[in-house]
């Protein structure tokens, strides 16, 4: 199962390099001397095709880079609203962090400390390469735990020979403040997806899923989705239980997803009128915000 978060993720920045690559084989079509079609109604004569195609494919890189952070920042924030994927403390950490997705994406690699260095370390570069060649002045630089990383890539790496990745060009490049090359920013896009996986993959599974669900129906029920799973009051608590998880099956949330705490919410909740859940919740998010302001008050 993925969370609503991640498939998001995946429509925005999923094609990106097939994007990429069609800019590309484009840019080649008009050095090689294509020509703008007259339907196309704007000037363009460059006085040098070259040195226009060159520098129309950095900007098609950049694009694409910024293109990928942006969607990754989108990912981090959505994992942040009802029903959040974060815990309480994380969540807390994440809202600091206000607009800055390089805090928030450095909150969340040292939170999960099983998340692989060998996937965060090029996201890590693309964050930092992209604020340096779209805002004015950046000079962000890469983490420690990044550089160690690429400075001591063995030479079976999975990535670098899966890319034919030259890492130590890749870093002079980014070091020197030039623009990453295709196969470099093709090879970040792809790790980023991979990170937003497996990120979304731990969160699934450490999700305190009780409050989860919870927090999923009571916004069912404010949606104009059918949620007539409380008239079934006269079946067993079993049938109860099955039309929640096909309501649940209708919001994303797959039958094998429940452990526990999920288990222990369904069973809870067949026993309750929708008014009587409804009004448990809004007391319950009540104490939350109470804690909450008390705990910024100290």
């Amino acid at each position: 199962m993925n969370s609503r978060a991640f498939r998001e993720f995946k429509t925005g920045v999923g094609q990106a390099n097939h994007f990429l690559i069609t800019i590309m084989i484009g840019l080649d079509a008009v050095e090689d001397g294509a020509e703008k079609r007259e339907s196309f109604n704007t000037t363009w004569n460059p006085e040098n095709r070259t040195n226009s195609v060159v520098r129309s494919k950095k900007y098609a890189i950049k694009s694409a880079l910024a293109w990928t952070v942006d969607n990754l920042d989108m990912y981090l924030r959505l994992c942040n609203r009802e029903p959040r994927l974060y815990h309480d403390e994380e969540s807390l950490k994440i809202a600091k962090t206000k607009h800055s997705v390089y805090n928030k994406f450095d909150c969340v690699i040292h939170n999960h400390s099983e998340l692989a260095v060998s996937k965060f370390a090029y996201v890590d570069l693309l964050i930092c390469w992209r604020n340096n060649s779209v805002h004015f002045d950046a000079e962000n630089k890469l983490m420690t735990e990044s550089v160690n990383y690429f400075q001591n890539i063995p030479s079976d790496d999975v990535v670098t020979n899966t890319y034919h990745l030259d890492v130590n060009q890749m870093l002079e490049r980014f070091n020197s403040g030039e623009c990453p090359t295709f196969k470099e920013a093709a090879t970040l896009i792809s790790m980023t997806i991979h990170f937003v996986e497996e990120l979304d993959r731990i969160l699934l599974r450490d999700i305190d899923q009780y409050r989860f669900l919870e927090t999923s129906l009571f916004k069912l029920l404010k949606s104009e989705k059918d949620t007539s799973v409380f008239s079934f009051r006269n079946t067993t608590p079993e049938k109860r239980k099955k039309k929640f998880k096909q309501l649940f099956i209708s919001a994303g949330i797959s039958e094998d997803f429940y452990n526990e705490d999920g288990e222990r919410f369904l069973d809870e909740v067949v026993n309750l009128r929708e008014d009587e859940f409804i009004n448990k919740v809004i007391e319950k998010r009540k104490e939350e915000e109470k804690k909450v302001e008390e705990t910024e008050e100290v």
